[in-house]
């Protein structure tokens, strides 16, 4: 039988990192993530708040890092943010 392998793996005797290679999962808060997306979309002011501190790579869930950078391309170009801007950049982003 084969021996398992620690899931952390040690750095120094004082800290550890999760190894991922052993099919754990990172944190994740998709609900989270669904909630900064939508409040982007309802209302301009999340999208002040927040377009300078997150990144698509921060986002878990790879549609929602997708959405994220239609949002932010609509916002660099000074584009409305809603729901019909934010699909038809995504349509196009696709293709």
């Amino acid at each position: 039988m084969e021996e398992k392998k620690s899931v952390f793996k040690s750095i120094n005797p004082s800290t550890s990192i999760i190894n991922l290679e052993q099919g754990k999962l990172p944190p994740q808060a998709l609900d989270l993530e669904e909630a900064v997306l939508g409040a982007m979309l309802i209302d301009k002011k999340g999208v002040d708040e927040v377009i300078d501190i997150l990144q698509p790579e921060v986002f878990y869930k790879t549609a929602h890092q997708y959405i994220f950078e239609a949002i932010l391309s609509l916002f660099e170009s000074t584009e409305p943010i809603d729901l019909l801007t934010v699909s038809s950049k995504l349509k196009k982003l696709a293709n």
